[in-house]
């Protein structure tokens, strides 16, 4: 998912994590008599209030409260959201669910495994329509590495808070819905300490056993209903894969069904979460705010189930990304087998160029707005031997390159397949799509696809397709292994996991379980945000704050109505490409590098290794349905760690020289490993089921055939990123349409008879 909107906000968290002084004050909870050190914000709809001994130990006393009867509210007592110990705390109508957790990815975190244990204390426990509370003692709290200590006296944590409900508030390990707003703050472990402390700690009592949910196995569990509606295809997922391809494919006068589970996200596609400036736009449709998205009540743009970000809602990923479209190079089309070259693949770029349109220069008055960072990036790059391009006319050109960041706006608002692409497909007879539909499984007999079975609010049901039909899945990287695994397809143990879970799944008979190596070699694109100090007098020159965007001043929005300004401009404001060869393996890699800020005075850059990493890992599923990782594949082996390092030091080096443009904060002697400290998790997970002739039911790789089918099955296909065989050398976004164009094709072509007609229809433009 191309420019995240988490990474946006997590790099500009970075500025909190030296809150200085305690921020909390001295608070006696009535209920309790316990006296906390207590922080409030959102004022009062969170608090968290810590109680310690007189002499630190392992121990510790919380409260935590929130406002109304849904969402949920937690704390980090390490500071970061990944790698500490969280607590989440959510109302079950006059109880209140509470659980520690971990996380090692930006999504809903599952339960921590080791020995920390959560105790309530009853009288300041309980929930009503007003609000919740839950206090607790902490036993073994206090972790190495995960959470604040005795050494710091002001040590910083992290609240966090989401208006919106979970999937179950009676299940501790419930999936948590995305947040709607979240901080640091330091807090004091002097003035939280007392005497009290152990009488209060008395109060404490076991928590309450809760039951385990139903386990998974066939038959345990009613057949879902059947729809009287059927058809010639069925899409899972309306992303960037996604509505292409089912686009594409009504072209050709078949009946489509395209189900996605989220909500509409533009405001011509039926989005409802305006602006309060302008009642025609969503947040969706302003390229400028697209980093406000996770915080802005009633988004629900993201997968709680994920084990990296993604999108949930129309137009997936596309629909809250930055917008950046990468046309990919030939190059990206080396590791795909035959017939699916660039020369392959060319006539479909072609297609996807002409209806999907792509600026440098997203402003109606062809200006480009606040500009401070791309001069001083630009002007710094330039003297140091590399070269300015238009990334869009030069997609080939990588080696020490810097262009304008190729922009998906279209008359000022978001672009992408929801606005160029579903429109047409919406015009016709013969296209459906439905929303809040999320795809469980295919249902299969034996090698054949009969149809999928879906789940509506909370209810499930099947559709069928008709005979000759076909099922493609496109929700995703990450969310179609789910499916392939809930339909009894991929890896035993994967499938097995489910057999044993708790998602009620009925899956094919094990005789008829296929096992291909769904989620066995995924990739993704490793990122780093590195914030630098800008020097001299282009320290004072004026750049663009969040707060200034997220309440523009009239001028600003009378500007946007006519589709100029700074609104209609993503938040990047400059590209930049080379390639590195690392002496470890002699396998080159390619490096890009995203040029942005909000503050005066700094330049942040998003670093991401690309085209040619050679770490892989693998994705699994929980028994919850969360997809996972087994195994992380950022940053495995030792050519990506010496690639990285490489280009790292080359900014160093920039930076140490007289007169640099900017500098590192940390100092002159600072390394490149003081630097890649940060590494965030990727945003572009690739080859979870990928395309080849080398069938992984012999050994192979390949999960698809050339046809993107799914090996063993007459006709389930994959056309999403999940198929792509690596990673490619930009943001995901513009390969994935792509590839879906082809996909597209191929589909229509199998074993049809009107081929000839579908392919002239596409290549004419309908």
């Amino acid at each position: 998912m191309e420019g995240s909107v988490f990474v946006s906000a997590a790099i500009g968290a970075l500025a909190l994590a030296g809150a200085g002084a305690a921020q909390t004050a001295e608070y006696t909870d009535p209920n309790t008599g316990i006296t906390f050190q207590q922080i409030v914000k959102n004022e009062g709809a969170y608090t968290f209030g810590l109680a310690l001994p007189e002499t630190f130990g392992t121990d510790f006393i919380g409260q935590i409260t929130g406002t109304g009867s849904e969402g949920w509210v937690g704390v980090s007592f390490g500071g970061p959201m990944v790698h500490s110990l969280l607590l989440v705390a959510y109302p079950n109508g006059e109880n209140v669910t509470a659980s520690l957790r971990q996380a090692t990815e930006y999504v809903s975190p599952p339960l921590f495994e080791g020995d920390a244990v959560l105790k309530p204390i009853p009288a300041g426990t309980f929930a009503n329509s007003n609000g919740f509370s839950y206090t607790f003692l902490c036993q073994n709290c206090v972790v190495d590495g995960l959470t604040f200590d005795g050494s710091d006296p002001d040590p910083v944590l992290a609240w966090v808070m989401s208006t919106n409900s979970v999937d179950d508030p009676s299940r501790p390990s419930s999936i948590l819905s995305y947040h709607d707003n979240f901080g640091r703050f330091s807090a004091d472990n002097e003035a939280a300490a007392s005497a009290k402390f152990s009488d209060w700690a008395a109060m404490a009592v076991d928590a309450p056993t809760v039951p385990s949910p139903p386990g998974g196995g066939n038959g345990t569990f009613p057949e879902a209903p059947v729809r009287n509606v059927t058809y010639d295809y069925i899409v899972a997922g309306a992303g960037a894969a996604g509505i292409v391809a089912a686009e594409r494919i009504a072209e050709s006068g078949a009946s489509v069904l395209l189900l996605e589970r989220g909500k509409a996200s533009l405001f011509a596609s039926g989005g409802d979460v305006t602006m309060p400036w302008n009642d025609t736009v969503t947040i969706f449709d302003v390229p400028a705010l697209r980093t406000f998205i996770p915080q802005t009540p009633g988004s629900n743009a993201f997968c709680a189930d994920t084990a990296a970000q993604a999108g949930c809602i129309l137009g997936g990923g596309t629909a809250v990304n930055g917008m950046i479209f990468i046309r990919p190079p030939q190059r990206d089309f080396d590791d795909f087998p035959e017939g699916w070259h660039w020369d392959d693949v060319a006539d479909a770029a072609e297609r996807l160029y002409e209806r999907n349109p792509v600026t440098l220069y997203p402003s109606a008055d062809g200006e480009y707005y606040d500009g401070t960072i791309y001069d001083i990036a630009s002007k710094s790059f330039e003297s140091n031997g590399w070269t300015s391009i238009n990334a869009i006319e030069n997609p080939d050109e990588k080696h020490m390159m810097f262009s304008r960041s190729p922009c998906g706006v279209v008359n000022g608002l978001r672009g992408g397949p929801v606005r160029t692409y579903l429109p047409l497909a919406q015009a016709l007879d013969n296209f459906k799509l439905e929303l809040n539909t999320k795809v469980i499984r295919a249902v299969r007999t034996n090698s054949t696809i009969t149809g999928v079975e879906v789940e509506v609010n909370g209810a499930r049901e099947t559709i069928n397709i008709n005979p000759g039909g076909k099922v493609i899945m496109a929700a995703g990287a990450m969310s179609t292994p789910r499916i392939l695994f809930n339909s009894g397809i991929g890896p035993s143990q994967q499938v097995e996991n489910v057999a044993s879970g708790n998602t009620l799944v009925r899956l094919p008979e094990k005789s008829a379980w296929i096992d291909l190596p769904v989620g066995k070699r995924i990739q993704d694109h490793p990122l780093w945000g590195m914030t630098w100090n800008i020097t001299g007098d282009a320290a004072e020159l004026p750049i663009v704050s969040e707060a200034t965007l997220n309440n523009p001043p009239a001028d600003m929005v009378d500007d946007f109505a006519r589709g100029i300004g700074i609104l209609p401009q993503n938040d990047v404001r400059m590209e930049l490409w080379t390639d590195i060869t690392p002496v470890a393996d002699g396998i080159t890699r390619y490096v890009q590098v995203e040029f942005r800020s909000f503050v005066t005075g700094l330049l942040k850059m998003v670093m991401f290794l690309t085209k040619g990493a050679t770490s892989r890992g693998e994705l699994g599923i929980a028994a919850d349905g969360t997809t996972m990782y087994v195994q992380s594949p950022l940053m495995r082996t030792d050519g990506d760690k010496e690639a990285a390092d490489t280009f790292v030091e080359m900014m160093l080096a920039y930076a140490r020289k007289p007169g640099a443009a900017f500098v590192w904060p940390g100092g002159a002697n600072a390394t490149a490993g003081d630097v890649l400290q940060g590494m965030k998790s990727g945003l572009h997970v690739v080859a979870s089921a990928p395309i080849g002739t080398d069938d992984g039911r012999e050994g192979g790789n390949a999960v698809v055939d050339l046809d993107t089918r799914v090996y063993g099955t007459d006709n389930l296909f994959v056309v999403d990123a999940s198929i792509n065989p690596s990673v490619p050398t930009g943001n995901t976004m513009a390969i994935t349409m792509l590839v879906a164009e082809k996909a597209a094709e191929k589909i229509l072509a199998f074993g049809l008879t009107n081929v000839s007609q579908a392919m002239k229809k596409m290549s004419d433009g309908h």
